[in-house]
């Protein structure tokens, strides 16, 4: 399992172990509450993951834990991961993730009492080269010195995170799902098998072109650099009327191919499609991250050149529509869409209108609590911008789509809720990168337009929605293609192709024919295994407290803070 879900794992069993008494063993966990030194074998653990036998080391400390607990506790220490050790010395070597593993070594020591961040990667990474099928049990077993240390004081720290990871995010889920069944009863009753199928293709052929774009560029440490890239245009013949745009952002490590599949679609429906690539955190840095290269990361300025990006490009098309024989009279450039996933999810929120908030960015990112959402240490890196006003929107664009995106920092309440478009945000339950309650399902809340949507693929993963470079569908699925986009990509992209168009057709096509692809019914209809689909327009705090059963985990207003004069 990826990093996150593994370090959830780890601290199940620790949450549990500190009720343990303790043994003499040779292979431990300690555990340190005040004076006091506990301990607990490995073996102990082992015996009882594979017999469900509790010996009497477990035996006076299960009753502690009560049935319930240790039943979990067993399922926990079952799970196996077969992610081979070459991509997870890629994914512990990435500098987010190695922020993650000092501060989870912070909590999980050395037995000297060392930060154990090494040990932790040394142990995941010993444990795929032993066996192409690991638990966590190899992984303990793995660890580079005697025994894990393990403070008391953090346990309840541990717990929580649990809570906000798997109880409260299943709980969210569920509201989803109650909330779409009574959005559903209460719309009108409709054959959907008289619609057409907005999967098909349009009735335009499509044609494609390259643009060529540049412009000088600030980045930190490196003064003014020559930002070079491309944009890949779909557009469609035979219009007799300029047509809408839309544009597409790509997220980190990927490429404007990763969404001509839906680039292609929409414009044989008669939208202009303009994908720009995004240099700064493209194709380049993945083929360094896949290189083992130690120092790859983000320039913080690409939280800004990425929507400039997006700008240079209308601006672009807007000359282009005005002075190219073959495009001439042929756009509407004042007509905008915007779609983007993962960091284009965000690129695409910041274009349409949503502020950079730096009061909160300086605010929360100042705490060094450890945190399993992995893309707060990508927001965190902004940081380091220079001055701004946060203000990144462009007018042009009317409606946005933003799918899997990262929030709840670079934005939060404040900065999100300046949004006056039509918006949708699209949530896959099983993301790791950016986990849907913080950076999706929350944020939802704090949109005030009057018309936004909520869409959750249950059971999709971070990476579904981008096809990637190799274009066709991959039919033998890995373990790292289940764990990071789920076990059924191409229906993901479904559900994203379908979506779009009803979405950009219903507020930027202003073809009010489509708004009833956008009905919690007709979503319904055509959600199917192995990964269900909800759309909602109405969510509240109340609803998600009561599936929850009590107060979130983390609030779902975060404390406002108070904006600074480079954030006004």
């Amino acid at each position: 399992m990826k990093l996150s879900i593994l370090c959830c794992i780890s601290l199940g069993i620790l949450s549990i172990a500190l009720k343990l008494k303790p043994a003499l063993s040779a292979e431990k966990v300690y555990i340190i509450h005040g004076p006091l030194n506990l301990s607990l074998s490995i073996d102990s653990l082992q015996i009882f993951a594979e017999t469900g036998k509790v010996n009497s080391e477990l035996k006076f400390y299960a009753g502690f834990a009560g049935d319930k607990a240790m039943a979990q506790l067993r399922k926990v220490l079952q799970i196996r991961s077969n992610l081979p050790p070459k991509l997870i010395s890629q994914l512990t070597y990435a500098p987010m993730s190695e922020e993650f593993l000092q501060r989870l070594g912070r909590i999980v020591q050395t037995e000297s009492g060392l930060n154990g961040f090494h040990a932790i990667r040394a142990a995941w990474i010993l444990s795929a080269s032993r066996s192409q099928s690991y638990t966590l049990i190899d992984i303990l077993r793995n660890y580079p010195t005697h025994g894990i240390r393990i403070d008391s004081a953090n346990i309840g720290k541990l717990q929580k995170l649990l809570l906000t990871l798997v109880n409260y995010r299943n709980a969210a889920i569920a509201a989803i799902a109650q909330q779409e069944r009574a959005e559903a009863v209460s719309q009108s009753k409709m054959d959907f098998s008289q619609l057409s199928n907005p999967l098909k293709l349009g009735a335009f052929r499509v044609t494609q072109r390259t643009l060529e774009l540049k412009r000088f560029t600030p980045a930190i440490a490196r003064g003014q650099i020559l930002r070079r890239f491309q944009v890949k245009l779909y557009i469609p013949t035979g219009t007799s009327q300029p047509v809408p745009v839309v544009t597409i952002s790509h997220g980190m490590g990927s490429t404007p191919i990763g969404f001509g599949y839906l680039g292609e679609h929409l414009a044989s429906h008669g939208f202009a499609v303009a994908i720009p690539e995004h240099i700064g955190s493209g194709e380049a840095m993945k083929k360094a991250l896949l290189a083992g290269l130690t120092n790859t990361n983000v320039d913080p300025t690409d939280f800004i050149e990425r929507p400039k990006d997006i700008k240079q490009t209308l601006d672009e098309l807007e000359r282009l529509s005005q002075s190219d024989p073959a495009l001439k009279g042929r756009l509407n450039v004042q007509n905008v869409g915007i779609i983007g996933h993962s960091f284009g999810g965000y690129t695409a929120l910041a274009a349409a209108g949503a502020r950079l908030n730096t009061a909160r960015i300086h605010r929360d990112c100042g705490s060094d609590k450890l945190r399993t959402n992995l893309s707060i240490y990508l927001q965190c890196l902004s940081q380091r911008l220079p001055a701004t006003d946060g203000r990144l929107g462009d007018a042009r664009i009317k409606a946005v789509i933003s799918i899997n995106p990262l929030t709840s920092i670079v934005f939060g309440p404040e900065g999100l809720g300046e949004i006056e478009i039509p918006t949708m945000l699209i949530s896959a339950s099983n993301d790791i990168l950016t986990s849907p309650v913080p950076e999706q399902i929350h944020p939802f809340l704090w949109l005030k337009t009057r018309a936004k949507y909520l869409a959750l693929m249950v059971k999709a993963g971070h990476t579904a929605a981008d096809r990637g470079n190799g274009g066709e569908q991959n039919l033998s699925l890995t373990s790292t293609d289940i764990l990071f986009g789920g076990p059924d990509a191409e229906l993901v992209r479904e559900y994203i192709r379908s979506l779009s168009l009803a979405f950009m057709q219903t507020y930027v096509g202003n073809r009010t024919e489509y708004r009833k692809y956008l009905s919690a019914s007709y979503v319904n209809s055509m959600s199917q295994e192995p990964i269900g689909l909800d759309l909602v327009r109405s969510l509240t705090s109340i609803q998600l407290q009561q599936a929850y059963g009590s107060a979130p985990p983390d609030a779902f207003f975060p404390i406002p803070v108070t904006v600074s004069p480079t954030n006004k």
